[in-house]
């Protein structure tokens, strides 16, 4: 690094002059030091494990600039972060995340280690706090898994008190402890071991992640720990990346293809804390950002020669590397072995293909085709009111590849002219074929629909509480309402539906848009509904997506007027978009829940006496469960079948 950066060669030089303006990189650095690393086991607040992981990061990152510049300053302030620290600790940390931090500092005091200005003395306290203070939890937390099952945590909680372990017996020269990570990468009960972490073989040397059903961050979060703890041990002459026939580039292909959106399978997925992962999880989809590439394919593409063709592409696309939250990062600096065999910047990208723009209501949905040669990053999407010829950018981004745009901002019944061009880290593309579209207006529910308030927290209030349709727009139904929440022996909610009559079957498709409002910190929920009546203890099911952060799935069943009612899991990360479908056969009401329309999954079903006439629709709840709080939501794809004549009737004509 020192020669390179000296010399400005690419793409080293690229990489050292992002790391430069790194806020964690800078002397002047003021560490937040307590008394551990993360929640104090006595309830009381700490700086918590995010804030000491900076401080890691900010230590290697002045290590870094130190090392490679000569500039004292940087040294000395890594010295003071890890003296700080070592300083204040005097307390366990309580087991979990924590192992985050303590397998970063435990690397960065390896380092700081060959750095003549650490005195002895100063290191012996940092050895000391490392293992008095933190490798207990370290260890309980793999022994024991707090109390839980083996499996009840995802696998980055496994992963990092893993790197703690082998870190720590580096620095500490202690081989027991370094063998414990070993031994538990290699063969650990828990979500942490490789076996787990990849815990299914694909044809084609896919290996599924433990986390990919849940969300692509935490699943690149997991390879990024795994390579550098197997970093580490490679140093200390443990090859743990080709164990059991190279299964964490497996890992590390399946995480990249999804990454890069081909279409992949996917094996079910549970564990010990009931996640019911039934398909691969959008939220992160084609996200290219995280930091963990470039040490990956410096090893297995560089060093060993592996044809890995997602990691190539993966580490071209991000290079030069940013700094990350959760993994130091930088790695276009600090992992290129061969600039031939890390090409930057390349060649620019081709002009997207097969760009399409698909009419909503109050938007215009562009889709195109993933990049079939693999060179775009990110894309550029501009517009023009048709036959003007004068574009704006409307859509802008970078270490992303989503081929999908929603234009929120057309005014409906114009006509747009779009194109698309990708860009990558050489530059900006050539546009794509022109496409025309526009929004369509909101209009009025279809004939027989009505909207209504369920129960209390729903008083009609001005503004707050309406509907629109669209039916050349996709079949699109919003929503905007109110209401105090779903279950129990009451409901509280804003619905939009209609009187039914037999059997029938509700469909619709929940889509991420500016148009679902609510606060974060707010759990609304939404879905579909059919039930005796508007009455808040009436019979019927509600499927809804709105647990948790607003991605698990449940239907609620009421088998009788005021009785509790009966909760069935679906997927717990089920993220929008998602499609729902309610049944009604006889007496029997069913739910179901896929991503494509078409591949449904029942969620629960429950013999629920109605009469012949019921209600059937689509509702929303409040954002903070009160009658303050509205919250609007869009369905698309909107569809009612019923076979009260014998024939099949969409929405557009139903009742």
């Amino acid at each position: 690094m020192k020669q390179k950066v000296a010399a400005r060669e690419r793409p080293w030089i690229d990489g050292w002059e992002l790391l430069i303006k790194d806020p964690k990189a800078q002397s002047g650095y003021r560490d937040g030091a307590d008394i551990n690393m993360g929640e104090r086991k006595s309830g009381k607040p700490a700086v918590g494990r995010q804030r000491s992981s900076a401080d890691a990061h900010a230590a290697y990152l002045n290590f870094i600039r130190w090392y490679v510049s000569g500039d004292r300053a940087y040294a000395d302030c890594a010295i003071r972060i890890c003296n700080n620290w070592s300083a204040k600790v005097c307390e366990e940390s309580r087991p979990g995340l924590t192992g985050i931090p303590i397998g970063e500092f435990a690397m960065v005091g390896e380092l700081l280690r060959c750095c003549p200005y650490w005195k002895a003395e100063d290191q012996e306290r940092f050895k000391s706090m490392m293992r008095t203070y933190l490798y207990p939890g370290v260890k309980a937390f793999l022994d024991e898994h707090n109390k839980n099952g083996s499996s009840e945590t995802w696998a980055n909680w496994d992963i990092c008190n893993v790197q703690a372990l082998v870190a720590m017996g580096v620095l500490l020269d202690d081989r027991r402890i370094f063998n414990e990570g070993i031994d538990y990468f290699k063969s650990g009960r828990g979500t942490g071991s490789i076996k787990n972490a990849v815990y299914h073989m694909h044809p084609g040397g896919l290996g599924q992640w433990q986390e990919s059903g849940r969300d692509q961050g935490h699943a690149q979060l997991c390879i990024g720990m795994m390579g550098q703890l197997c970093q580490v041990a490679w140093n200390q002459g443990v090859d743990l990346f080709s164990h059991d026939n190279n299964r964490l580039l497996a890992g590390i292909e399946y995480v990249g293809a999804t990454a890069l959106l081909e279409k992949l399978p996917f094996k079910y997925y549970n564990n010990d804390s009931d996640a019911m992962n039934y398909w691969l999880s959008v939220n992160g989809y084609g996200r290219l950002s995280s930091p963990v590439w470039e040490l990956l394919h410096n090893h297995y593409v560089v060093r060993k020669g592996i044809k890995s063709p997602r990691l190539f592409t993966m580490a071209k696309l991000t290079r030069p590397e940013p700094g990350g939250g959760d993994h130091f990062g930088y790695g276009t600096l600090t992992y290129t072995l061969d600039a031939n065999a890390s090409p930057y910047p390349g060649k620019l990208p081709l002009a997207p293909a097969g760009l399409t723009a698909r009419p909503g209501l109050g938007r215009v949905t562009l889709d195109w085709n993933p990049a079939a040669t693999r060179d775009a990053g990110g894309y550029v999407v501009r517009r023009a009111k048709s036959g003007s010829g004068t574009f704006e950018t409307i859509g802008n981004w970078n270490r992303c590849v989503a081929n999908q745009y929603i234009d929120n901002g057309a005014s409906p019944g114009t006509d747009y002219d779009y194109v698309v061009a990708a860009r990558n880290p050489a530059g900006v593309g050539p546009d794509s074929e022109l496409v025309t579209a526009k929004a369509e207006p909101p209009g009025p529910l279809p004939k027989g629909w009505s909207l209504s308030r369920i129960g209390p927290g729903t008083e009609d209030q001005a503004g707050r509480v309406e509907a629109s349709y669209s039916e050349t727009g996709s079949r699109s139904l919003r929503i905007k309402g109110i209401g105090r929440n779903l279950g129990g022996s009451e409901d509280s909610a804003t619905f939009a539906g209609c009187e039914v009559k037999g059997d029938c079957e509700l469909v619709g498709r929940l889509i991420i848009s500016p148009q679902v409002n609510f606060p974060k910190s707010s759990s609304p929920k939404m879905g579909l509904m059919i039930r005796e009546s508007t009455m808040p203890g009436a019979p019927g099911v509600a499927l809804s997506l709105g647990e948790v952060g607003l991605r698990g799935t449940r239907a609620r069943f009421r088998t009788e007027a005021g009785a509790k009612s009966v909760v069935c899991r679906g997927n717990d990360y089920s993220w929008m978009p998602i499609w729902y479908k309610l049944k009604r056969s006889g007496d029997t009401l069913t739910a179901w829940h896929c991503m494509d329309g078409k591949s449904w999954i029942e969620v629960g079903s429950s013999k629920v006496k109605l009469p012949e006439k019921c209600l059937a629709g689509f509702f929303v709840t409040g954002s903070d469960g009160s009658q303050t709080g509205t919250v609007e939501v869009m369905f698309e794809y909107v569809s009612l079948r019923t076979t009260e004549l014998g024939t099949r009737r969409d929405i557009k004509d139903s009742f």
